[in-house]
Order: structure tokens, then C-alpha cells, then sequence
């Protein structure tokens, strides 16, 4: 058995204590890499399922009071108290998700005299839907974060060489890892009779969390104009969020809540996934969705807006279809058409489970980190 002092000791730092796609992409790597070479522990706001999941699996974590999306005077605290943590648990490799984070956890870091500090991004924190001004703002704050850390990691191609042609990361100090995810086990249609859906109504679900990135009122309105014209077609949206009773108000105007179910936000996706015939996402912005991923594993066809990220996972007419923004013709269109073509949509599903396991095998990315953090802690030492 190895020897504990061997251990590398790895703080996580996050932002919100959620279970979303940020997290468990963190989490993923927490539980498969070897614990007798890894040394976890995890910084993010107090409280939430991240923190009750945490604990579950024994990881220690540094609650800090204060962490929020805004930017405001209260980051300099922050900074603070993660540069105080950083000092005393003498960590081998800190390493930083989402923007907020990213830019005070990399500074807070280095000044604390962290050899190895690692960067993922999960999206770049600016896009084309701000104004110009917040966009330039926020690239400059990534240009000035890339100071503070060896190396960044581009969750998507499109991204890395976004950052090297706008000069916000120097192309030797990022790279692309992409997401990955295990095949999901056998699960059984538990839900269709629950619900009073008929066995040849088709479903179409997404579990997403009810925020203008996921562009979900866009979404509702869609689901709506489809089920109103069409019977035999059903939509449920896993999740909850600062715009799901704005989205649940929409369904109940309609008087249609039994064919458009928004059940909140549930744990037991892969039991939901087991349900759905099509996997939908009409984001407005994405790094590499999760979510997406875990609907391919389940052998889902994907219906997604072409954006970064997106247009990685799903090749049109091969796992599914991608809509530009705002081409809600077009969404309708492929959500029609999927529906009444059963040998192209169950073919449609195949191909998303085979592209899981020739690029987004969860062994493919859990090597990829791990090589990582040894080779960049080797080349201190």
C-alpha cells in the first residue's frame, strides 16, 4: 500500500454547492481517480447538495461565506479567506472551475504559493448575447487570470482556439480535455403510465437548470405551439431554477400540465432518461453539456441549438439535429419529424452511445486528468 506522504493533495475550488454539470464533472474526477495517490478536499459556498454529497463521500470541505455569481467588494474577502486556506493545507495542485472562481481561486493560489494551479473552463464567461463592453471586460479579467495558473483546460475545440486567437491564453498553456461520461445502466420505463401517457405518445425531455443560458422560457414556448398542434407528443423538463415558476405559470395558462410536466429538480436522472425517446437543449450558451452527454450514454437522439460545444456532441443527421438560435421553424420541424421516423430516431440513438465510447468515455477523460496533474506536478518538483 501506498504510502499517505506520497499522496498529491488537490483542492477543488467551485462556486455555487449545486449538483449541475460544473460540479460533476468535479466529482467525477474525485471518485475514480486512485485514492491512494489523490487527496481531495473542495472549497464553494456553504450548504447545498454539493456539500451533502461531499460529506457522503468523505471529502473535506471549506465553506466560504460570501461566494456569488456578482462581482462585488465582498470578492476581496474571498480572496482572502481562500488564500488562507490554500496556506494551510499546503496543497500540491489547486484547481479552479467556473469564471468567478477561476479568476480569484487562480490569484488567491499562486499568491499563497501553490506550485501547480490548473484552470478548467466550462465556458468562457463572455458571449455574443452582452453587451460589448461586459464582453471586452470579462476578457480581460481572463487574460489577466491566465497569468496565475500552468495550465487551462478547454472543455471544447472551439473555445481553446477562441482563447489563442483573441491572445486571452497562450496556446502552449491550454489544451482540450473534453467531458466524459460512463454508460448508464439498464433502466425501466417507469414513469409513461405514471403520467397518463399512452405507450405511443412520444416523449421528448431535457434536464437543464431554468436559467437564460439554457434559453428555457424559448424552450416552453415551443414545447406549447408543438403539443397544441400535435397530441401524440409530450415534453418534460427535469430541473428547477430562477425562471421555473415563470416556465410552470406559461404550461398552466395553456391548460396543459398534463402534457408538458415540469416535476422540479430530481436525482434519479438516469430513471427519467430511461423514459425520454428524444433528449432536447435549445441553450444559448454552453462549455459541454453534461447533461447532453448523459442523454447520448442512455442512447438518446439529441435535438440542441448549433452552438460551441453543442455542434461537438451531436453531428447533424447522425445522433440527432442542430437548430440555429431562433429558428424555431426548424426546432418544430426536427421535433416533428423525429416523431414519426422510429428506424432513423432509434439508429439516431445508437450513434449517440457510439460516439460516447469512441470520444466521451469517462476512462478517456478521468486518464487525461490524471496525467495531467502528474505530469505538471513531476515538472515542479
Amino acid at each position: 500500500m501506498k504510502s499517505i506522504i506520497n499522496k498529491k493533495r488537490i483542492l477543488h475550488i467551485q462556486l455555487l454547492p449545486l449538483l449541475s454539470g460544473v460540479q460533476n464533472v468535479m466529482l467525477n474526477l474525485i471518485t475514480n481517480l486512485d485514492s491512494d495517490e489523490f487527496e481531495f478536499s473542495v472549497i464553494s459556498a456553504p450548504d447545498g447538495p454539493l456539500v451533502n454529497k461531499l460529506k457522503e463521500l468523505k471529502i473535506k470541505h471549506y465553506q466560504v461565506p460570501g461566494l456569488v455569481r456578482k462581482i462585488s467588494l465582498k470578492d476581496l474577502f474571498v480572496l482572502i479567506r481562500i488564500y488562507k486556506i490554500c496556506r494551510m493545507g499546503k496543497f500540491d495542485i489547486v484547481h479552479t472551475h467556473s469564471s468567478k472562481t477561476g479568476f480569484i481561486g487562480r490569484i488567491s493560489a499562486r499568491f499563497a504559493g501553490i506550485k501547480v494551479v490548473i484552470h478548467t473552463i466550462h465556458g468562457f464567461p463572455f458571449n455574443p448575447f452582452q453587451p460589448l463592453p461586459k464582453q471586452i471586460f470579462f476578457e480581460l479579467l481572463e487574460k489577466i487570470a491566465a497569468f496565475f495558473c500552468d495550465r487551462a483546460i478547454s472543455v471544447n475545440k472551439t473555445e481553446r482556439q477562441l482563447a489563442i486567437e483573441k491572445h486571452i491564453i497562450p496556446e502552449k498553456k491550454i489544451l482540450t480535455i473534453y467531458n466524459g461520461i460512463g454508460e448508464a445502466s439498464p433502466h425501466s420505463e417507469i414513469f409513461r403510465e405514471e403520467f397518463g401517457f399512452h405507450k405511443d405518445d412520444k416523449i421528448f425531455g431535457s434536464v437543464c437548470r431554468f436559467s437564460k443560458q439554457k434559453n428555457i422560457i424559448s424552450m416552453i414556448k415551443i414545447a406549447i405551439e408543438i403539443v397544441e398542434a400535435n397530441d401524440k407528443i409530450k415534453f418534460v423538463f427535469i430541473g428547477d431554477g430562477e425562471l421555473w415558476e415563470d416556465a410552470k405559470r406559461m404550461v398552466r395558462a395553456k391548460n396543459l400540465s398534463a402534457e408538458i410536466l415540469l416535476p422540479g429538480w430530481k436525482s434519479n436522472v438516469a430513471d427519467w432518461l430511461a423514459f425520454f425517446d428524444v433528449f432536447v437543449l435549445y441553450s444559448l450558451w454552453e462549455g459541454l453539456s453534461l447533461s447532453i452527454l448523459e442523454a447520448m450514454s442512455a442512447g438518446l437522439p439529441i435535438i440542441a441549438s448549433d452552438i460551441k460545444g453543442n455542434n461537438e456532441l451531436v453531428k447533424n443527421g447522425y445522433n440527432g439535429f442542430l437548430v440555429k438560435i431562433g429558428n424555431k421553424d426548424s426546432f418544430i420541424k426536427n421535433v416533428l419529424w423525429i416523431s414519426t421516423h422510429d428506424r432513423e430516431r432509434e439508429e439516431m440513438g445508437k450513434n449517440s452511445l457510439k460516439l460516447v465510447r469512441e470520444k466521451f468515455a469517462l476512462n478517456r477523460f478521468i486518464e487525461s486528468y490524471k496525467n495531467l496533474y502528474i505530469n505538471l506536478y513531476q515538472s515542479k518538483l
